[in-house]
């Protein structure tokens, strides 16, 4: 299978690096860390190799990067037929290892060359060879009935952003408007998934995971984790994009949706079946998943959470145990997991 799969890919990107990383001349950059500090990053990861070059940098994010728990959702998917999955917008590689481990042969698509390179050694590192890397937007990939599964994490919410994303600078307040295309995200959110889609074999399944709009901890006074600003999740867009205007002087385009629009988003695009789930307390370290439906929500339960920290923390929690444990208001779980078939 790999001799066939990597001459799909070189067929689609017959250029690769030093690395071994495939290149489609299309580059871009979102990260958690600066540009200047992944170069120093890359420095320390050349010399040390990946993992300790985590723990001596960039500690915050060595449970991000490494912990098991991220990979949770990936046991929604049947394992039970090895085969091919892309990861759009794979990043530091979490589920791409994850999958690999699992005895599938991975696909790892990202703009940003340095998180690639970082997956490129840690794929070594963990004698990972059934991890094929390619640097290209996730927006204008042509793989064609190529995957089994597709993993969307974390992912739909950003496609509408156009601009190099350095989170912190990202979060603040812009000096000139960003830029933006004139499509509406909601359409250039569909587009991408008509492409996931496409890259699909018959019967394959797509794992997609985001915030749920309506989760209970914004109406709580957390802020939107994408625009940084209270309240803008569950407002009407138009609001919302007053709101950001106002304070960020960009657009809002980080559009995430409810649990229905979620789903109805997902099939209109050609999926035939779709399974929902509820996440706690959310996707990126999810403790529970749950169905969601009447019957799913009857089996919401106490979970821990060594992140619950601040006395705001836990008010939210005990708010959450509250409407979900005794009134079943599952409507405002906090993430949206779905698993889609083609």
């Amino acid at each position: 299978m790999q001799s066939n799969l990597i001459e799909k890919i070189l067929n689609l990107y017959p250029q690769q690096d030093e690395n071994m990383i495939f290149k489609s001349g299309r580059e871009g950059y979102w990260s958690n860390l600066s540009k200047k500090e992944n170069d120093s990053f890359k420095n320390v990861l050349d010399n040390d190799g990946p993992k300790k070059a985590v723990q001596s940098v960039i500690p915050q994010f060595e449970d991000m990067i490494y912990s098991e728990k991220r990979e949770a959702a990936l046991e929604l998917l049947n394992h039970e037929e090895l085969g091919v999955c892309i990861d759009f917008g794979c990043m530091w590689g979490v589920l791409s290892a994850g999958m690999a481990r699992r005895g599938h042969h991975v696909i790892s698509i990202d703009q940003t060359y340095q998180s690639l390179l970082f997956l490129k050694k840690r794929a070594e590192e963990d004698n990972l060879n059934n991890i094929h890397i390619v640097q290209d937007d996730i927006k204008k990939t042509k793989f064609t009935d190529i995957a089994d599964y597709a993993i969307v994490n974390g992912v739909l919410e950003w496609i509408p952003i156009l601009e190099d994303v350095e989170v912190k600078k990202f979060y603040g307040k812009r000096l000139h408007s960003s830029s933006s295309d004139s499509k509406t995200p909601n359409n250039m959110q569909e587009k991408f998934l008509e492409t996931v889609f496409a890259s699909l074999k018959d019967d394959g399944e797509m794992m997609l995971a985001i915030e749920n709009r309506h989760s209970h901890q914004y109406y709580m006074g957390r802020k939107d984790p994408h625009a940084n600003l209270l309240f803008t999740t569950f407002l009407p867009r138009r609001l919302s994009n007053l709101i950001s205007k106002i304070f960020h002087n960009k657009p809002y385009r980080n559009y995430i949706y409810s649990f229905k629009k979620m789903e109805s988003l997902v099939m209109s695009v050609g999926f035939k079946e779709c399974e929902t789930y509820m996440c706690f307390p959310d996707y990126h370290f999810p403790e529970m998943i749950l169905k969601y439906s009447k019957q799913g929500i009857l089996e919401y339960k106490k979970y821990p959470n060594e992140n619950r920290i601040t006395n705001k923390q836990k008010i939210s929690y005990y708010f959450e145990y509250f409407i979900m444990k005794y009134l079943k208001l599952k409507f405002f779980s906090p993430a949206i997991v779905i698993v889609a078939k083609k």
